[in-house]
This record gives C-alpha cells, structure tokens and sequence, in this order.
C-alpha cells in the first residue's frame, strides 16, 4: 500500500512509508476511545501538512499519535517522517474535502517536493459525540496517476 513506484527512491524510503501505513492501520482501530476530538478537521490536516513542510517532523508525529489516542507511537511516526527531512516543499494544496452528511469527512493534500516527487496526505475523520476522530491518516507518493491506487474514497 504505501510503496513507492519503481522504487527510485531508495529502499530506505519505501521502508519509511510501509512503516507509517502499518502503524496507523494498526493503532487508530483499537484506540478510538482514547482519541482527543478534532475541533476543525480542515484546519487541522492544513496544519500537519504545513508542520511537515517546515521541518516540524516530531511536532507532526507527536500531533497525530495523540489524536489517535497513542502518543507512544510518535516516535515511530516521526521516523516514517524522516523521508521528507531536509527537503522543499515547492508546492502543497487540499485537493479534496469531501464530506458525507456531516458524520465522515476525507481531506487529501498533495505536494510537490524537489528531489522527492508527488506525495499525497490523507486524513479520514468519523463523527462521534464528542467531535471528530481522526480515524486515519497516510501518506504516499505516485508519480503517475493523479491519485494512488485505493488511496482515496469514490
């Protein structure tokens, strides 16, 4: 799922990006009780994407694992972070917001980053009484189609 085409990259790279899918797709289910709710989901995807962008890596990492009720894991996340560590963002846009009855929202950002590629960050929040839930978050690189395969709902 989140491996890199062609592998350009560097196996390094490619192991960066499966490690954040397995951790995510692992820790969000079984801690959903313990997420801290999302006030504003646009604001904050906007803010981990800018995070990323200007360094902030651990600052991104450690945001996300407490959203998701599991601040243990930021130090994994913020080593799946370490791909985008000393790089440019040239360029970074939401390009979907979709949301469905106002109980399920996914926002995607895209960015170009020099010497990196296309990478795409995806958000997907659920509605419960307390607010929203980030209940995943990935990100992946495609350097050919305008979406990852399966990375974004239809």
């Amino acid at each position: 799922m989140a491996r890199i085409r062609g592998n350009r990259f560097g196996s390094s790279i490619s192991n960066a990006f499966q490690a954040i899918a397995v951790l995510i797709l692992i820790s969000v289910p079984a801690r959903a009780a313990g997420f801290i709710p999302v006030e504003n989901p646009d604001a904050f995807a906007s803010g981990v994407v800018m995070e990323i962008s200007t360094d902030k890596l651990a600052e991104a990492a450690k945001v996300i694992a407490d959203q998701i009720g599991k601040p243990e894991a930021a130090a994994t996340l913020g080593n799946a972070f370490k791909v985008f560590d000393g790089k440019t963002f040239d360029f970074s846009a939401k390009v979907i917001d979709k949301e469905y009855n106002n109980v399920l929202r996914q926002i995607v950002h895209y960015s170009y980053i020099k010497d990196l590629g296309f990478v795409y960050f995806r958000f997907n929040f659920k509605k419960s009484s307390s607010g929203w839930i980030l209940a995943n978050f990935t990100f992946k690189d495609e350097p050919n189609e305008l979406f990852p395969r399966d990375f974004i709902e239809r």
